[in-house]
């Protein structure tokens, strides 16, 4: 199964879930780009349960049950996407706006999120979010939350007047170990940590 393949069984395998969930589920809606957003990760929640990043591995264990126990994955699909559909629920707020917050906040962000593209380790620091955020529950919308969490955090950083501030910023380990004990906060926290701007037929 290549690679395209995988991702596009896996879209319609959950797309059929996601139908016994949605009353008057439709195609080209907000409904399929929720499915495109959980096909994503479901894919990285079975990377992180499975131990690998190699995407083949994950491949193989799908075709398995597929073709030895495709009744048994069709109902953990089902189970997953319960699950997921409620996270999205909780953490995620879908804006027919765009979401205005105060500009010295936002050039705050943009320049973290610059010091963040031109980190060391910055898609290890990323993963460890992501593994991090799915051991502690989270598994909708990971890479988003990982990403928001990390950028957050830098952006802290260059706030404070330290003449240092530029080392401790883009220092991979103290990002994480900041933004992993606000994910071990995170399961007693409620509401959306993603927000955004979508509009029916745009999606990839």
């Amino acid at each position: 199964m290549s690679a395209m393949n995988f991702r596009n069984r896996l879209f319609s395998l959950l797309a059929e879930e996601f139908g016994n969930y949605i009353p008057q589920f439709k195609p080209y809606t907000l409904d399929y780009q929720m499915v495109v957003y959980a096909s994503k990760d479901l894919e990285i929640w079975l990377k992180v349960k499975l131990n690998t990043e190699d995407t083949r591995t994950v491949y193989r264990k799908i075709e398995e049950h597929l073709r030895i126990k495709p009744i048994d994955l069709r109902a953990s699909i089902n189970f997953w996407a319960g699950i997921w559909l409620r996270k999205w629920r909780e953490r995620v707020r879908v804006l027919s706006t765009k979401f205005e917050m105060p500009k010295d906040y936002m050039e705050s962000i943009r320049a973290a999120r610059k010091v963040y593209q031109h980190m060391d380790y910055k898609s290890d620091l990323k993963n460890m979010a992501i593994r991090k955020l799915i051991n502690h529950g989270e598994i909708c919308m990971v890479e988003f939350i990982a990403e928001n969490l990390i950028v957050e955090e830098i952006s802290k950083r260059i706030r404070k007047p330290d003449k240092d501030i530029d080392v401790i910023a883009v220092d991979p380990l103290r990002i994480y170990n900041a933004i992993s004990a606000r994910i071990s906060r995170l399961p007693r926290e409620k509401g959306p940590l993603v927000y955004l701007n979508m509009r029916p037929n745009v999606y990839q």
